[in-house]
């Protein structure tokens, strides 16, 4: 599914070529692109791209999802992929065993994924362009081998309900709800891409094969391949695995469209663990003529994004009445020319006739009255900025940017063509769109007779659902009446004053200079107390990165956690008495000086970036931001907000999950959410103080920058070290308490059960320990996929995650599981005992060590890992030698230290664990 969302033009300016065709003709491919097909009409598209050497990205895209499944054949699409890879083709081995023998990670290394309309298998061999030959004949095996059988079917049959059963929830349900309402009619709500559990037992061998032969044919792929390879060599090899597959007919695709009728249909979205609260009208229609690069198919885009843009700002505009807190426009591209246009009213509470009433007045109103002139040009010269934009842009497409390009077109079926010429196009075609344009196709939008409303109420709450014929009297009657002309400029509001910084203070001393001349670091202790590590070398694409630590963090005793993050959280929007709120504000957006915000238990984090010239308004931010008194009315605007959501907040399984994960582990819940008296009574001067003592804790300062040490000094002298400081603070860290703990929590509305583990085993903090568990971490979650889901057919969703973490000087694990509840005890007890004798080899290290320094050599160039290892190394020993020793990390990974750490990463002593269960009525609804 593609979105469309107003005001979002980028998309309008990629592809095209360096030169413009003839007026109707499509945009060619991109220079840069090899294409073509072989014999039996396998497309193919080739980008040699050699900025990472011997790197291979390869994608086989098959165009062929569950909308295309027979109405026997619900979730078989999917099936297959998984299938595909117990295919021999031929041979004693399947293809799953044989890739990972060549030392191929499932999900690091291959990969395959289904959607509604195709199935794509990616596969970047470790070893890159020397291993193209085996990856391409894997790729070609996957989709013509076709040699599983139903003992393979019923080996993975248990696996693919465990990921149906993953993935339910209320993101799932409340999705389906929406496929329903927005495609009724359609085939797409019946044809869920995972199926559903009755399909996915009942689907036959016979089932999958028939699919596979109807679908699976070399003239509906397409391979796209990016990489440090010589395209000839690669077009051979293509050629040798792929050419001697056999053509065959194409099946005709109208299930992809949706089908129109002349009616209204009324929907309602609700579950009890949704908080989605709006009334939509959507307008479904039919529109071949805007897809592809033609210049008539382009100025019909420009035409849509246009109208969309135009929409977004005429409702921005329009005053919100009682009980309406947004209006917005999206359009939605479904097949090769359907299209669905929604309009939607954000609601307060159980508001949902007065929003109602106000989307259809809208609606109507832009009916009677349509765009000006002034609307047309708003648009236009936005559009003339951003292709002028592109035009001026040089900078080549990087290995990722090629990726995502062939993919993209690979699944919508275009060609890539290069972003000047389609630019150059967009704007040849700008200044023949008029009003009219604009005007005719926005009453050809709003007359669609094919209309779905769609009322989404929060939780458990009774909104009554009103009928066809209420909706459609309301709308006769607006039809009836004489609208007033869209409000033209936005509501007036009171003039801003011009924000005056004050007057800079006399610069403070500089009291301690001490420097580390071979890691270009300098180490600054400040008059007040604060200290500047300096890293004299610029951040990612020459900007400066300034991060301000302290131990302000939230775990303090005698004051709730949540009153001390809404403190900082409102800090970083309020300013200095008297100032005013919203003219910092935008001062901020115009000197690009906002703070990036993260607070935890015991520390917190305020992280800048800026361009060179920007850091003396970074530093003026951020001394405003210490200084900062609570503004009223940023209070009072939260604290409604946050009091709303308390009062009609839906039944939260989540939440409570949390809750009950967080007391099992620490004993006590730091993290509660307020109670409505206690924000009731709250005021900004309360938040004020709370403030002022968090902000009184000394700070340390990182900065990574090139600068002139003269200039630097005097900013910092002023900016920094006059803000004025008090004592430490005694903020503490979230630690799991010793020893073994277990909990079952049976509140889920779904047919699962979710496992939560964790376990920590004490160990002083250093890079080599941090990379033995980070390359373990990853051996372990390869072994609990291969004996839970591989050898037990118990699970799909699993995590292993385990750090060192430098803060608690621990190995921090957690273990995620879901499964059927009738299995959680022997999946829990062979998770234990796979984690208990994890044992790294040879064969695993070679490989292992092998790509952590192919990896290690990109870190050691990368700005913000360098800046993340110079912070790392300050909190470890206040120098920064880890920026010196880091070349020797590779060095760490031996197969003696590697056992002996294994056997600390999941330690049974301190394991813990939730289980959450479906509840009574689960149960029940389930049997």
């Amino acid at each position: 599914m593609k979105k469309l969302i107003a005001g979002l033009l980028g998309p309008l300016l990629l592809g095209a070529c360096a030169s413009i065709p003839e007026p109707d003709s499509p945009l060619p491919w991109d220079s840069q692109v090899i294409h073509g097909q072989l014999a039996n009409g396998l497309a193919y598209r080739l980008v040699r791209e050699t900025s990472q050497p011997g790197r291979l990205d390869l994608r086989l895209t098959v165009k062929a999802g569950s909308v295309d499944e027979a109405d026997d054949q619900v979730g078989v699409a999917h099936l297959v992929e998984h299938l595909a890879f117990h295919s021999r083709a031929g041979g004693e081995h399947k293809l799953r065993q044989r890739m990972t023998d060549l030392g191929w990670v499932q999900g690091r290394h291959f990969n395959a994924v289904t959607n509604y309309e195709r199935t794509q298998y990616l596969i970047g061999p470790p070893a890159g362009v020397r291993q193209a030959p085996q990856a391409l004949q894997a790729l070609a095996d996957l989709a013509f081998a076709r040699d599983y059988n139903a003992q393979d079917l019923e080996q993975e049959r248990p696996i693919v309900i465990e990921e149906w059963r993953g993935g339910l929830g209320v993101a799932q349900r409340m999705n389906e709800q929406r496929t329903a309402s927005q495609r009724v009619g359609s085939r797409y709500p019946e044809h869920r891409t995972i199926g559903n559990e009755a399909a996915i037992r009942m689907a036959s061998l016979e089932q999958l094969q028939a699919f596979q032969n109807r679908w699976y044919l070399p003239n509906n792929m397409v391979l796209s391949a990016v990489g440090d390879f010589d395209p000839q060599a690669l077009r051979e090899q293509i050629e040798q695995a792929f050419g001697k597959a056999k053509a065959g007919p194409v099946a005709a695709r109208e299930q992809r469209e949706l089908p129109l009728d002349d009616k209204l249909k009324v929907f309602r979205l609700q579950d009890p663990q949704s908080g989605s609260n709006q009334v939509a009208m959507l307008l479904r229609s039919h529109e071949p003529g805007s897809r592809g690069t033609t210049r008539a198919a382009l100025r019909e885009r420009l035409i849509d994004r246009m109208i969309l843009a135009a929409m977004l700002d005429s409702l921005r505009r329009q005053p919100l009445q009682p009980g309406v807190r947004s209006l917005i426009v999206q359009k939605t591209l479904i097949g090769e020319h359907s299209t669905v246009l929604g309009i939607a009213a954000g609601v307060k509470g159980q508001a949902h006739d007065q929003a109602l009433q106000q989307l259809l007045t809208e609606i109507e109103r832009l009916r009677q009255h349509g765009f000006n002139e002034t609307d047309l040009q708003r648009e236009r010269e936005h559009i003339r900025a951003l292709g002028e934009k592109t035009l001026a842009k040089q900078a080549p497409r990087t290995f990722e940017q090629w990726v995502e390009q062939l993919n993209n077109a690979a699944v919508q079926g275009n060609a890539v063509t290069e972003r000047h010429a389609t630019a150059a196009r967009y704007l040849q075609v700008l200044d023949d769109i008029s009003l009219n344009d604009l005007n005719d196709r926005l009453q050809r939008w709003l007359a669609s007779p094919d209309r779905v409303l769609q009322v989404s109420a929060a939780g458990t709450s009774k909104v009554a659902l009103p009928s066809v014929a209420q909706v459609e009297a309301r709308q006769a009657k607006l039809a009836a009446t004489a609208l007033p002309v869209p409000v033209q400029v936005a509501p007036a509001v009171a003039v801003k004053p011009r924000l005056e910084m004050p007057a800079t203070p006399p610069a403070a001393a500089i009291v301690e200079r001490k420097t580390f001349p071979e890691q270009h670091v300098e180490h600054w202790r400040l008059s007040n107390g604060d200290r500047l590590v300096w890293l004299k070398r610029n951040g990612p694409e020459g900007k400066w990165l300034l991060q301000a630590d302290s131990s302000a963090g939230y775990h303090l005793a005698g004051t709730p956690a949540w009153r001390l993050q809404m403190a900082a959280q409102l800090a970083m929007h309020s300013g200095l008495p008297g100032m005013d709120q919203q003219a910092l504000a935008t001062w901020r957006q115009d000197q690009r000086a906002t703070l990036g915000f993260d607070q935890q238990p015991q520390r917190l984090q305020l992280n800048l970036g800026a361009a060179p010239e920007q850091l003396l308004a970074l530093m003026q931010s951020y001394r405003v931001s210490q200084l900062a008194s609570i503004d009223p009315q940023v209070f009072s605007t939260t604290r409604d907000v946050l009091l709303q959501r308390l009062r009609s907040r839906p039944d939260d399984v989540r939440g409570l999950q949390e809750s009950r994960q967080r007391v099992l582990k620490y004993g006590v819940d730091h993290w509660q959410s307020p109670e409505i008296s206690a924000l009731e009574q709250l005021t900004a001067e309360q938040l004020s103080a709370d403030w002022k003592r968090l902000a009184g804790a000394p700070v340390t300062y990182y900065l990574m920058a090139d600068a002139a040490p003269e200039s630097l000094e005097k900013m910092v002298g002023e900016m920094l070290a006059t803000i004025p400081r008090s004592n430490s603070l005694a903020s503490q860290q979230a630690l799991q308490q010793p020893g073994q703990r277990r909990d079952d929590l049976a509140i889920a509305l779904e047919p699962r059960a979710v496992l939560q583990a964790s376990s920590y085993q004490p160990q002083a903090w250093s890079p080599e320990a941090a990379a033995r568990v980070a390359v373990l971490r990853d051996l372990a979650n390869q072994r609990l996929k291969a004996q839970l889901r591989g050898e037990a057919a118990g699970v799909y969703r699993l995590r292993f995650d385990s750090e060192l973490n430098a803060d608690s000087q621990r190995i921090e694990s957690s273990l995620s599981f879901t499964c059927d509840p009738a299995r959680v005890d022997e999946l829990w007890a062979m998770a234990q005992k796979t984690l208990a004798s994890l044992q790294p080899d040879a064969q695993w290290l070679a490989t292992e060590r092998a790509e952590f320094q192919r990896q290690e050599s990109k870190r050691r160039d990368d700005p913000q890992t360098q800046f993340k290892r110079l912070i790392l190394s300050d909190r470890r020993w206040h120098d920064p030698r880890y920026l010196q020793t880091q070349a020797q990390l590779p060095d760490a990974l031996n197969l003696p230290a590697l056992q002996q750490q294994a056997k600390q990463l999941f330690p049974q002593a301190n394991q813990v664990q939730l289980r959450l269960l479906p509840s009574a009525v689960a149960q029940e609804q389930a049997l």
